[in-house]
């Protein structure tokens, strides 16, 4: 069996919302691929750029898979923000990247929109994270272990505030 190692936050969020999230992205992708409408994949890609950022407020995509897993009766289900903040950054070159080249190569575009509706789906259907695959056997060997444990302790430091004496 494969051990997936994905980076680590005190900070949690809700397993139900992200894999309703991704089954909405998925959704939406697989919309443009099928109309090539820019006003599908460019919101799309600026969702992916609030989710890519920790610190920003939560995008429409999540606030609308909060609603619905709310209506539904989804209960809550705890995991690390870490892993879903790192797939988002992936998530987000092939959303942007989607956006600009259905401007400058729009033969490329659906391409890279269908390789992330892939991913969205791995995540919605077999809560498999495409971006811990990557951290774990891309990142991880490129970076070593030495570089996540430190980028790890400087994101607990930054994350614990200025007036806390402990990580």
């Amino acid at each position: 069996m494969w051990t997936l190692i994905c980076p680590v936050s005190a900070v949690r969020i809700d397993r139900n919302v992200v894999r309703l999230n991704g089954f909405i992205t998925t959704l939406c992708l697989a919309g443009y691929v099928y109309t090539r409408s820019p006003w599908i994949i460019v919101p799309v890609g600026l969702d992916y750029a609030l989710r890519a950022s920790s610190r920003a407020p939560t995008s429409p995509m999540t606030r609308f898979a909060q609603a619905v897993a709310s209506m539904v009766g989804l209960p809550y289900r705890a995991m690390d923000q870490a892993p879903k903040v790192f797939a988002s950054r992936i998530g987000v070159c092939f959303a942007l990247g989607g956006a600009l080249a259905h401007f400058v190569a729009p033969t490329v575009a659906p391409w890279l929109a269908g390789t992330l509706a892939v991913f969205t789906t791995l995540e919605s259907v077999f809560d498999l994270c495409v971006g811990c695959v990557v951290y774990t056997y891309v990142t991880l060997p490129l970076l070593g272990a030495r570089a996540s444990a430190e980028a790890a302790v400087a994101e607990a430091l930054k994350q614990r505030g200025p007036n806390r004496d402990t990580i």
